[in-house]
């Protein structure tokens, strides 16, 4: 008898706490749709028409964008070779990459950044800012 009245309550209780994190996480998420490089909000489709086309491969894919590199020295960071570039996307992920990475990086229509030279853990989806540290 103790099991039967137990396991509804347990089950309630992984719904329960599965239904709040999702919320949380849907609540951490922004819905911006700029992407903020080096102080400066752009739209997608602003970057778009600043940086030029590059097609790259990573781990057997073919991803089309524009060159993270190109954008970076096209919204005026000065230097950018002595630098690093914190990506972060909407829901916090971030990933830190280093100036020889941005050269082989693309930020594609959809907002991710794809990398031909480092590991999927470094795609960052959903970008709302590139900090030039």
């Amino acid at each position: 008898m103790g099991k039967e009245k137990l396991i509804p309550i347990f089950a309630f209780v992984v719904l329960l706490i599965g239904g709040l994190s999702s919320i949380y996480v849907y609540a951490l998420q922004s819905d911006s749709e700029f992407i903020n490089i080096n102080g400066t909000d752009y739209t997608i489709d602003q970057l778009f028409f600043m940086g030029k086309q590059k097609t790259v491969k990573s781990s057997s894919e073919l991803f089309s964008g524009i060159s993270l590199d190109d954008l970076i020295l096209k919204t005026g960071v000065s230097n950018p070779e002595t630098h690093e570039y914190t990506i972060i996307a909407s829901d916090g992920y971030q990933k830190t990459v280093k100036w020889e990475n941005m050269k082989n990086g693309i930020l594609t229509k959809d907002g991710k950044s794809i990398f031909s030279d480092l590991p999927k853990s470094y795609r960052v989806i959903d970008i709302i800012k590139i900090e030039v540290i």
